[in-house]
């Protein structure tokens, strides 16, 4: 037998550092604290901002047409005479129509009828009956029927307008003639243009390096617009009327 001592190698024969208070071996990483829990508030917010981009872009692509539509006219509107939307095409036209609803009194076979001879799309605005004489209107966006119909004979004298194109979307824009299936159109496109503003300020508001540019443009934005509406909305036909004096009052 060898008369060595045992070797023994550095640190193994000292205590370590991982031994538990009962003797077993803990883990390296016992004493590593654990991920503090995300703040409720900033995971409230993540939810918002994930929403906030699919409505953004979903709810925009869904309503890009009538968004145009509703950009686009705002222009054309303000310069009509630019487009000629305010200068229809004339036609008039004369014909006669069956004379049995006519004494019979029966207005809805009037106006089929009134349809059917003169190719009549629009819908009845004004239904008159004088004596002997019958006028009806139809009007749609781009074009406006008045007819006179003879209550005795059946003769009828149409006279036609037919609007551009530029009409036809202003009339759109505005709900003229349009019926009752657009105007719930306009209602939906009105909530949708609210909500991609509001959802498009939620998302600039996530840029943290472009935020406050972000805010200083809404401001600057907000202060121009409530500024034009205050001093110059009233605008220029304020002085069509004559200004009335305190003389002229006394007088």
């Amino acid at each position: 037998m060898s008369n060595h001592p045992p070797q023994t190698h550095p640190g193994l024969d000292r205590p370590s550092h991982a031994a538990g208070r009962h003797g077993g071996t803990r883990s390296p990483f016992a004493h590593a604290h654990p991920a503090p829990a995300r703040p409720r508030r900033k995971r409230l917010w993540t939810q918002v901002h994930a929403v906030s981009r699919a409505v953004h872009i979903y709810l925009t692509m869904l309503g890009l047409l009538v968004m145009l539509l509703f950009g686009v006219t705002g222009f054309t509107i303000n310069h009509e005479a630019w487009f000629g939307a305010t200068e229809p095409r004339l036609i008039e036209v004369s014909g006669t129509i069956p004379t049995a609803p006519l004494s019979a009194g029966d207005r809805l076979g009037v106006v089929e009828a009134l349809r059917a001879s003169f190719n009549i799309t629009g819908a009845v605005t004004a239904y008159d009956d004088w004596d002997g004489e019958i006028a009806v209107a139809f009007k749609e966006p781009g074009q406006i029927w008045e007819t006179l119909v003879n209550a005795e004979t059946g003769s009828v004298e149409v006279r036609h307008e037919l609007f551009n194109f530029a009409a036809i979307v202003n009339n759109l824009h505005r709900g003229r003639y349009t019926g009752e299936a657009w105007r719930w159109v306009i209602d939906l496109s009105s909530l949708l243009i609210f909500l991609a503003c509001v959802t498009g300020f939620i998302l600039w508001m996530a840029l943290p390096k472009r935020r406050r540019l972000g805010v200083a443009f809404l401001a600057a934005g907000t202060i121009l617009t409530m500024a034009v509406i205050y001093w110059f909305v009233p605008g220029a036909d304020q002085n069509v009327l004559p200004r009335v004096t305190a003389e002229a009052i006394l007088q």
